[in-house]
């Protein structure tokens, strides 16, 4: 499961930087890796307020959100998951929290360690 993953995310990174990127490419590609990374975690923490605190526009505003920015890793499973909230946030529902937050954690536990692998170089 972990190696559809990563070659998920290798291929979302040779569309942004090439099949064989050079140095400047690499550095820019685990900056990258690194922000989304760093980021994802407090984004993870403000949907589970959301996802509690019962706002269907507020949920769907911010599901989109971390949608792109998965979507911009090749981190396609995660934002498989968050497209699922966002759509029934615009139907004005709101998923199960305890439900819905541990399928994106499961999903985090696929993709961050390719993800701290990969911006590790």
């Amino acid at each position: 499961m972990e190696r559809s993953r990563e070659n998920e995310i290798r291929k979302r990174l040779a569309d942004i930087a090439g099949d064989e990127p050079g140095p400047a490419e690499q550095a820019l590609l685990g900056r990258l890796l690194r922000s989304y990374l760093d980021k994802a975690p407090g984004g993870i923490d403000r949907l589970a307020e959301l996802l509690r605190g019962g706002d269907p526009a507020a949920l769907r505003e911010h599901a989109h959100a971390l949608k792109g920015s998965a979507s911009n890793i090749g981190a396609d499973g995660l934002a498989a998951v968050f497209a699922e909230i966002e759509h029934a946030a615009r139907d004005g529902g709101v998923p199960d929290p305890d439900v819905t937050l541990g399928r994106v954690a499961a999903e985090q536990a696929l993709v961050f360690p390719v993800l701290e692998r990969l911006a590790a170089g």
